[in-house]
C-alpha cells in the first residue's frame, strides 16, 4: 500500500484563497437533516454492514466535496482514501473534478455524485434510475448514503469555515454571524440519532447477505 501522505492534496485543497464556496442557512440545512435522517437506517447499514468498497466511498466523498469546496471534508476523506488503497494520482483526479484515473465500476456513481451536489439534490429521477441500474438496489443504497452524509457535511464544514474568516475580520458576502453560529450548532442534533441507531443495529439487529436481492 502507499504510504499516507496528504501534503500534495492539501496543497491543490487550499490553492483557491477566494471564498466562493457554498454555505448553508438554517432552513435549508433543516431539510437537509430531514432527508438524512428519513434515510439514516440505510447509512447506518452501509456503515455497518456495507456493500461497497472502502475506496469505492470515499471517492463518492472526494466528489461532492470537490463540487462543494469543503476544505475539511476534503482533506479528511484525501487522507482516508489514501489509507483504502486509492493512489495519490487518482485523490488528485478526483479533488480537480476529472474522473480519468478513476476504476470504470465507480464512473457513474462519481458523475452522479457531482450531479447531486451541483443541483443540490434535485436530480432528475431517471438519472437516479440510471445509478440503480448500474448498481443495483443495495450498492445504490450505499452510494446514496455516502452522498446524504457528505453533502450536509461539506455545506456545514463550508459555513464554519465563513464563520472563523468572520472572526478574523473577513465576513463572507450573503451571510451572517447569527446564521453561522446557528447552522454550526444545529447540525450536532443528527449525531444523537445516528448513534442511536447505530447501536440498535449493533446488539439488535440481524445482518443480512445484501446482494442476495
Amino acid at each position: 500500500m502507499q504510504k499516507v501522505t496528504i501534503q500534495s492534496v492539501e496543497t491543490k485543497v487550499n490553492k483557491n484563497k477566494k471564498f466562493d464556496k457554498r454555505i448553508i442557512n438554517l432552513k435549508t440545512q433543516n431539510e437537509h437533516i430531514r432527508i438524512f435522517i428519513k434515510h439514516s437506517d440505510t447509512f447506518v447499514e452501509a456503515q455497518l454492514n456495507p456493500v461497497i468498497s472502502k475506496s469505492f466511498s470515499e471517492s463518492v466523498s472526494l466528489a461532492i466535496s470537490q463540487v462543494n469546496g469543503c476544505k475539511l471534508c476534503s482533506y479528511t476523506h484525501a487522507k482516508n482514501a489514501l489509507k483504502s488503497g486509492m493512489s495519490k494520482e487518482e485523490v488528485e483526479f478526483l479533488l480537480s473534478g476529472g474522473f480519468d484515473n478513476a476504476p470504470k465500476e465507480q464512473l457513474e456513481a462519481l458523475l452522479f455524485a457531482q450531479h447531486y451536489a451541483d443541483t443540490n439534490g434535485n436530480t432528475e429521477p431517471e438519472i437516479k434510475q440510471k445509478l440503480i441500474d448500474t448498481y443495483g438496489e443495495e450498492k445504490t443504497k450505499d452510494i446514496m448514503a455516502s452522498i446524504l452524509m457528505m453533502n450536509l457535511t461539506n455545506l456545514h464544514g463550508n459555513t464554519i469555515e465563513a464563520l472563523w474568516l468572520r472572526l478574523k475580520g473577513k465576513a463572507v458576502e450573503n451571510s451572517s454571524f447569527w446564521q453561522e453560529i446557528a447552522v454550526t450548532v444545529n447540525f450536532f442534533k443528527v449525531m444523537p440519532v445516528i448513534l442511536y441507531k447505530m447501536l440498535k443495529y449493533k446488539f439488535f439487529g440481524k445482518k443480512r447477505n445484501r446482494l442476495t436481492n
